[in-house]
């Protein structure tokens, strides 16, 4: 793997993990939706006012001298945007990754709401903020704040688009460029379908200068490398460029591999986050009770030491364990530091009216497990046979592609689970997992010793 990607992949996934990171979408991504660029968006404007769209290389003159004509009316300008941008358009996958991420702020130069959509379809609440009188405000139950700097399409009549708008930015939307700036210092920023030689990019570049006071933040973008002999070469110089702004291309041949990218993020940051799953009924075998308990405490231990999040259904024995091992491990971190590395959600035994149990409790489940991408399973005993809902979360991590550790020497549903992976290991075990780390989690490896050392070396490679 390319080193520059390797560093993007750990340092924004750091970032992911802190809090820290941020996003800018440029029109590029919003393409795959059908949406159209800048040129196609102004050709028939210029061709209205005799003018060739692909002979024009400031197409923000362009818009501007379209106002003109109509003795500066934007009327018809807004009309177009409203019609080309306010409507509704399927969501494409780069969009749907970097909703289920979670990113604080957004920030987009785009008219279109693909991003709302994105962020609704993912069951997450945007704070949008399309004009100046939106800072003022916030709401607390929100995942994420968008800022739309150069406005919204549901309201074309405050948008950024000609050259007046640019000229009096400043003036007109500071509040933006101050969060932006701060922003730029603070976070870590992954710009995405900007070209770098957008007319929109004047002020995000001019924010990024003056953040340097204090120092430089390590930025991204991955950008496609042009076809053409000339173009290729122009590429090269705008990628040095970039590092004046604190900013490192990743060069890609091809727009898919923008997604197998994201992918891969996503996958590495879901990897962070280990479920534990199991049961053990509170009145079973003492010895073996004890053993269990032992062993989930020991999982949260290993959890805690390694900076990972804990996600649970919090049973009373695996999870409660789980958990303590988990407190015990972050002994000495501020409360706030221990509520980001654990999640913890009961599989709820209340339904809506109408809702069938079983349904419910599955959608629970799922839910639950989307949140991490490793499952440890504990136990799993529920009236003398392996648990039906432990068994049920195995397939949902299946489904999900989560990487699942049962460990064999606790019985029931994680043996069941162990068996069935031994036999299967080849599509069931990632490339990380030696076959000697698996056995070891095996029925035959009694001692708790050896059974955490070989969860812990199992998170250890999945966690890289």
């Amino acid at each position: 793997m390319d080193q520059g990607l390797t560093d993007f992949l750990r340092d924004y996934v750091d970032a992911l993990e802190r809090g820290s990171a941020a996003l800018f979408v440029g029109a590029g991504l919003s393409m795959a939706a059908d949406l159209p660029g800048w040129g196609k968006l102004l050709e028939g404007m210029a061709r209205e006012i005799g003018l060739d769209v692909d002979e024009e290389h400031d197409l923000v003159s362009l818009a501007q001298f379209y106002v003109n004509r109509y003795a500066g009316s934007r009327t018809r300008l807004e009309s177009l945007v409203r019609r080309t941008f306010d409507r509704e358009v399927s969501i494409p996958d780069n969009h749907r990754i970097l909703a289920r991420l979670p990113i604080g702020h957004v920030w987009t130069t785009n008219y279109d709401e693909i991003l709302e959509g994105a962020w609704r379809q993912a069951g997450k609440v945007l704070d949008v903020k399309s004009r100046s009188r939106d800072l003022t405000t916030s709401d607390p139950e929100a995942d994420a704040a968008l800022f739309k700097m150069h406005g919204t399409a549901s309201h074309p009549d405050e948008i950024v688009l000609t050259k007046d708008d640019y000229e009096l930015y400043a003036r007109s939307r500071p509040g933006f460029l101050q969060i932006l700036g701060s922003d730029l210092t603070t976070r870590t920023f992954l710009f995405l379908g900007l070209s770098f030689t957008d007319p929109n990019l004047g002020h995000v570049l001019s924010a990024l200068r003056r953040s340097f006071d204090d120092g430089q933040r390590q930025h991204y973008t991955i950008l496609k490398r042009p076809s053409d002999p000339y173009a290729a070469r122009r590429f090269e110089h705008l990628v040095t460029d970039l590092h004046r702004y604190g900013i490192r291309a990743i060069v890609v041949k091809d727009y898919a591999e923008i997604t197998d990218i994201l992918r891969e993020l996503e996958r590495r940051r879901a990897r962070r986050s280990v479920f534990v799953s199991g049961s053990f009924p509170e009145d079973g075998d003492e010895k073996e009770r004890a053993f269990v308990t032992t062993i989930a405490r020991g999982v949260g231990r290993i959890v805690g030491s390694k900076n990972l999040r804990l996600v649970t259904g919090l049973g009373r024995v695996v999870g409660s364990a789980a958990v303590t091992g988990l407190v015990e491990a972050l002994d000495g971190r501020t409360a706030a530091a221990i509520s980001r590395r654990l999640v913890v959600r009961p599989v709820r035994e209340v339904v809506p009216p109408g809702a069938s149990l079983e349904a419910w409790k599955r959608k629970s489940r799922e839910n639950l497990i989307a949140q991490a991408g490793v499952m440890i399973v504990i136990g799993g005993l529920r009236r003398g046979a392996p648990a039906p809902g432990v068994l049920e979360e195995f397939e949902i991590a299946k489904t999900q592609g989560l990487v699942v550790l049962p460990i064999a020497a606790t019985g029931h549903a994680a043996r069941v689970i162990h068996e069935s992976m031994r036999a299967n290991a080849i599509a069931l075990l990632p490339a990380e997992i030696d076959a000697a780390s698996f056995d070891a989690l095996g029925p035959e490896t009694k001692d708790e010793g050896a059974i955490l050392a070989a969860i812990e070396r199992c998170l250890g490679k999945l966690a890289t």
